[in-house]
């Protein structure tokens, strides 16, 4: 009792006084007060987002198990076990689970989810055909057109991960979303989904697609083996999006696609340093015969980034018919990553630079000499 009054005594009196105090201590006092209770309430936060955690996971326990010996017992096991047999969804099973639950449903998507994730062959598509069965995706499409951020990208995450596209027109007009994130989620769910037009959005991209987005994209592209590519130099071209160029400018040369070649060439008049480096880098990947006399042609008026990728295209297409200039750069060129380069595409022309190497390597001295040693060292590249 005596604790407490003296503590509330103590209180009366910095309150009374504080008034008092010096305008710094006024601060401090007001600072230390905030941390203390900043500090308390991130803890009782903590400390309540735990134990819901536990609660929730303690009670999905039972339930997540229910529906993995399901998924086991009807699926899995079947599919695995005699690869040729056709598989009966088993839809009155996990029709008695109490699906109208949100938590329960919540479950089982996330199971079938992890499944996909980990399983190949008919087993994906069997999962995909029971939560379409079960009309699981229902409250997704209603969540895709709620407006609510959390729960369009909660959509999103989850019909891409089951490969189910709904609400096409919506879907695509969320490719072009003030909201960065779900612009992401949106063009990725497009792109891996849509069975006819995956690429369709790429004529209206506005906003720049970061690498990371284009990375992700380009990795998407690569894994469907279900439609055949369309031809991406479409694309390569000044109306659209630089950043939509340039991934269709990698796709191209990953493609092997040569009928983006003129396109490509065109696009070396663009006053883009970065998208015209990249345009050269994806010529030799192509290995782009008609465009080296224009690539040497332009070498000179050319920063350093479009000089060094011109060196290493012209190595990768290998011709031999621009050899001599090859040459020149290295013996003329105090720049060190252009002489490196210059040597590393001599060498790339293996046979047809036979004799030159052979008379470089007794007219060269000092660092050239060591650049050019350094470059036919085979287990060196780029």
């Amino acid at each position: 009792m005596d604790t407490t009054t003296s503590l509330r005594e103590w209180l009366d009196d910095l309150f009374y006084y504080f008034a008092y105090f010096p305008l710094v201590i006024q601060i401090a006092i007001i600072v230390s007060v905030l941390a203390v209770t900043g500090t308390i309430a991130a803890y009782v936060y903590m400390i309540l987002f735990r134990w819901r955690k536990q609660r929730r996971a303690k009670k999905e326990r039972p339930m997540r198990e229910q529906v993995n010996d399901l998924l086991l017992e009807h699926i899995i096991y079947k599919a695995v076990g005699d690869p040729d047999a056709p598989v009966v969804l088993p839809l009155d099973a996990f029709r008695a689970l109490p699906l109208h639950k949100k938590w329960v449903a919540g479950v089982l998507i996330d199971q079938l989810l992890e499944y996909r994730n980990n399983f190949t062959g008919d087993i994906p598509q069997l999962l995909r055909q029971l939560y379409l069965d079960l009309g699981l995706h229902h409250k997704s499409a209603v969540a895709l057109r709620s407006g609510q951020r959390k729960a369009v990208t909660n959509a999103l995450v989850e019909l891409s991960g089951m490969g189910v596209l709904l609400e096409k027109e919506h879907v695509l007009a969320l490719t072009q979303s003030p909201d960065r994130y779900i612009r992401e989620l949106a063009c990725s769910y497009w792109v891996q989904c849509s069975p006819d037009a995956p690429f369709e959005f790429f004529s209206h991209v506005k906003e720049p697609l970061l690498a990371w987005e284009q990375f992700e994209l380009f990795r998407i592209i690569s894994l469907r083996k279900d439609i055949p590519m369309p031809s991406f130099a479409q694309w390569i071209d000044t109306r659209y999006h630089p950043s939509v160029i340039s991934l269709c400018l990698k796709l191209a040369a990953y493609f092997q696609q040569p009928e983006a070649i003129p396109a490509m060439i065109k696009m070396l008049d663009t006053p883009d340093e970065q998208l015209r480096a990249l345009t050269i880098n994806n010529l030799g990947k192509l290995m782009a015969l008609e465009a080296e006399p224009i690539l040497v042609k332009m070498y000179p008026q050319q920063p350093d980034s479009c000089k060094l990728e011109i060196l290493k295209a012209l190595g990768r297409i290998g011709s031999g018919d621009f050899i001599d200039f090859l040459r020149q750069e290295l013996e003329q060129t105090e720049d060190f990553l252009l002489m490196k380069h210059a040597a590393h595409s001599i060498v790339a022309h293996k046979a047809l630079a036979s004799g030159l190497i052979a008379r470089l390597q007794e007219s060269l001295t000092g660092t050239r000499q060591q650049v050019l040693q350094h470059s036919l060292n085979p287990l060196i590249k780029y």
